[in-house]
């Protein structure tokens, strides 16, 4: 009952109005699937759509809206999981992309537009923290005279840097006794590097890091039925690393697996699947500050 009364004065407080037809805030469709997830309440479908997309969209700058807009949505689906932390970090990285970005009240609930409001500060006053230790510029030095040659013994090496760019520096030893002439070193052919083995189709390696707050998903395709095998190692003995998995396309079912902790810092997660397309899943939800490393080791069939 106390569960049931949660879910529904959440599921109040975050109402708003939906999208008005032929005003779409988007031109990007996954981005705009994620809006409509949202609106519905399916926050971890959202949050899965929405991280990807604005993980595609990262680096272009003809498309900044559209990540400016899947960053805040991502931050409201945080909101609805209750992870207020993770939706700030969202919303100052959709005022990031979109300086002038604003919530609407006729739109957004009051929770929604404290936090972006709130997250909107700590990115300004981070901006300004940012500029203010900057270190003044230093004028560039000038250049040392070149040592002038004595006579006698030794040498001078001299590299070639359009040949090293070329893919083999070449040094060469200039100089000798009295006024002989220099001597030119033989190139050396770099050895080749060896070609590695390629990847078995059924085994999926990664090292990332995921901060508090955020997962970090990883799609695999499953060729038959059979059972799936993840294995995440990290580092910081008081931060847990979840496994999870659902389906990657719609209706996203999530997958009955088993969760175990080996120890501090491993954990193993099996399930049965089908011959589908899946979303392992790496959250970190430990309320520690920073990024947790992980390698995530996953099995299929």
């Amino acid at each position: 009952m106390l569960r049931q009364t949660l879910a529904l004065t959440l599921a109040a407080s975050l109402s708003w109005a939906p999208i008005a037809a032929g005003q779409p805030v988007t031109s990007d469709a996954e981005v705009l699937r994620g809006i409509r997830q949202v609106e519905d309440g399916d926050y971890d479908p959202a949050i899965v759509t929405l991280d990807a997309a604005a993980r595609r969209l990262t680096g272009d700058p003809g498309r900044a809206r559209d990540l400016s807009q899947a960053y805040l949505y991502l931050g409201i689906a945080y909101i609805g999981k209750g992870h207020e932390a993770a939706a700030k970090a969202k919303f100052r990285e959709a005022v990031a992309q979109i300086k002038d970005l604003t919530l609407s009240p006729d739109k957004f609930p009051p929770k929604v537009i404290d936090l972006f409001e709130a997250a909107r500060e700590e990115a300004r006053a981070q901006a300004q923290s940012t500029a203010a230790s900057a270190p003044a510029a230093v004028p560039a030095a000038a250049p040392a005279s070149p040592p002038q040659k004595k006579g006698g013994g030794g040498k001078t090496i001299l590299i070639i840097a359009g040949l090293a760019a070329a893919g083999g520096g070449v040094a060469l030893a200039a100089g000798g006794k009295g006024g002989s002439g220099g001597t030119s070193a033989t190139p050396t052919t770099p050895a080749a590097t060896p070609t590695p083995a390629p990847t078995a189709s059924s085994t999926l390696e990664r090292t990332d890091a995921v901060p508090n707050g955020e997962f970090r998903g990883f799609v695999v395709t499953a060729s038959k039925a059979g059972t799936l095998q993840a294995k995440v190692q990290w580092h910081n003995r008081d931060v847990k690393l979840d496994l999870g998995c659902q389906e990657s396309n719609a209706p996203y079912t999530q997958c009955n697996g088993t969760y175990a902790r080996i120890n501090d810092t491993e954990a193993t997660f099996s399930t049965p699947v089908q011959q589908k397309e899946y979303l392992v899943t790496v959250s970190n939800f430990s309320g520690l500050a920073g990024a947790e490393t992980f390698t995530v080791l996953i099995q299929y069939p």
